[in-house]
């Protein structure tokens, strides 16, 4: 039985997994758009997956609207559950592990900070993504899949690089974590690595929040209706807003000032919760971060902005699941 150890990070907007095959690092990213389907009649396009599970059809992926976005702040859904089952099968295609029988998975998840602290709440997320220890049996894109998630650790989101095997020595200083996600932003303060209880907190001023604030404030502005896909082309491209093919040149301005307010939000929200950012090393990770950073920088202008944010939590799970296997 092939055993896989990966750590997986489901966003509302992105999945992102990381597993070791040799020395060698492989990551798998797809969007976490889902969309429960029947009789799909056209070509599953790349970097969209047709899943059949348990009797029913869903489409993951760049298919899929940004309008099928899940804008729960929970993990314990179908979408999420789907989502690393089909990171499961994409890293066992890539480890060919179905070569040597039924692929044995110990996973590292990660859950929003609210639900970390929470017992319960962690066990019933665990329970539901082990499928209660059985068997699990998909069909992607048409190709069967079977495999037993034998262990599944359950970590908080906002831990970024700060247990990556090779990084821990650069945080043993006071960090303040803040990981900004599609929906939610996640902040935790460490002291020597160590996590403060009362500095756990969540709060809904992800990027999709900030997309829908652009797209109500467009649409209000030029009266035309601005979609969330529209606003996605806006920020992947110059940042203007274009009607039938004639660029505003105001709108810049105005979407700048959005998220320049934005991030004064997540900054306050902070505070709110008893954040002062004072002597404090400031690590921002999650896509979001990326997107934001020269906006970021403005305000915080020592904040370090991980480049590699998206797969920054999910390296320091694996490291985590890897000790934990070890010593198991």
């Amino acid at each position: 039985m092939k055993e896989l150890l990966l750590s997986i990070d489901t966003g509302k907007s992105y999945t992102k997994t990381i597993t070791k095959i040799g020395d060698k690092i492989e990551k798998v990213l797809f969007r976490t758009k889902v969309q429960e389907i029947s009789e799909l009649g056209v070509d599953v396009t790349p970097n969209s997956y047709l899943i059949e599970y348990q009797g029913k059809s869903y489409l993951i992926g760049d298919m899929i609207s940004e309008n099928s976005c899940n804008f729960q702040i929970t993990k314990h859904t179908i979408d999420h559950q789907l989502s690393i089952y089909l990171a499961i099968c994409k890293i066992i295609d890539r480890t060919e592990a179905l070569k040597y029988g039924l692929p044995k998975v110990h996973l590292a998840l990660n859950i929003p900070i609210n639900s970390y602290k929470n017992i319960t709440l962690k066990a019933d997320y665990k329970n539901f993504m082990q499928n209660n220890g059985e068997i699990i049996y998909m069909k992607v894109n048409g190709t069967e899949y079977a495999f037993k998630i034998s262990s599944i650790i359950v970590l908080p989101e906002a831990m970024g690089p700060l247990y990556c095997s090779n990084r821990i020595n650069d945080f043993r200083n006071k960090v303040t974590v803040i990981d900004i996600g599609s929906l939610n932003v996640n902040y935790c303060t460490y002291n020597n690595l160590v996590p403060e209880l009362d500095s756990m907190n969540i709060s809904n001023n992800g990027i999709n929040v900030l997309r829908a604030k652009i797209a109500e404030k467009l649409t209000a502005t030029y009266g035309t209706l601005i979609t969330d896909d529209d606003v996605e082309e806006i920020l992947r491209n110059d940042g203007y807003l274009y009607i039938s093919g004639i660029k505003k040149p105001e709108s810049k301005e105005i979407i700048e000032k959005l998220i320049t307010n934005h991030v004064a939000e997540i900054f306050n929200y902070g505070r709110s919760r008893g954040l002062t950012f004072n002597n404090t090393n400031l690590v921002f990770v999650g896509g979001g971060s990326l997107l934001l950073k020269n906006y970021i920088l403005t305000q915080y202008p020592l904040a370090v902005i991980e480049e590699d944010g998206q797969f920054s939590n999910c390296s320091s799970y694996l490291n985590i699941l890897e000790v934990k296997k070890n010593v198991g």
